[in-house]
This record gives C-alpha cells, sequence and structure tokens, in this order.
C-alpha cells in the first residue's frame, strides 16, 4: 500500500470513529457536504478523539507524537464534529455576563 492509500485509510478510520456514537460511517455521510456540522460531540469526547486519534496516526504513518498531534489538530479543524457546550458552561457564563452588566 503506498503512502497515499495508508493516509485514505487512516481519514476513513477517523472519520468513522467520530461517527460510531450515532451509528452511522463515512459511506452513509461522504455524499452531504457539510455532514460534519450536522452531529455534535462534547468537549471530553473530542479530547479522548483527539488521544485516539494522535496514536492511531502515529502507528498507521509512522509519525512522532508532535506531528501526529499536529495533524490530528487539522483533521478537527476541516473534518471535526461541532462541539456542544455544557449547560453547566452555558450556567457559568450567563452568571459572569449578568454580574458584568450590573
Amino acid at each position: 500500500m503506498d503512502k497515499r492509500e495508508k493516509e485514505r485509510q487512516v481519514f476513513l478510520k477517523l472519520v468513522n470513529k467520530q461517527l460510531e456514537p450515532f451509528g452511522t460511517n463515512y459511506d452513509e455521510v461522504k455524499d452531504n457536504p457539510n455532514w460534519y456540522m450536522e452531529y455534535r460531540t462534547t468537549p471530553e469526547s473530542e479530547k479522548e478523539f483527539m488521544k485516539w486519534g494522535t496514536d492511531l496516526i502515529r502507528k498507521e504513518l509512522k509519525m512522532n507524537k508532535q506531528r501526529a498531534l499536529l495533524e490530528m489538530n487539522w483533521f478537527i479543524l476541516q473534518w471535526g464534529l461541532t462541539t456542544t457546550v455544557s449547560d453547566q458552561i452555558k450556567q457559568k457564563t450567563a452568571i459572569i455576563i449578568d454580574k458584568k452588566k450590573a
């Protein structure tokens, strides 16, 4: 398998992993150009996904940790799911804004 094909296989694994909780995969969303905006994840889940993906990239593409983390950041920037803000954070933000207005 050449480098380009390995990179494609890693990309597919990353997409499928982040879609796993929704019971879907790349083949089902690939024709929708905005698929990554239609699913939401939590900051905690994104952090776990970042670690999993970094490890995958290191193993499959033979990159050092720093380079693999950089690649994962690019993946999240381009194809990462929308991150939801928890209700607790929303409430804290509302309280801070209210205090500033007072």
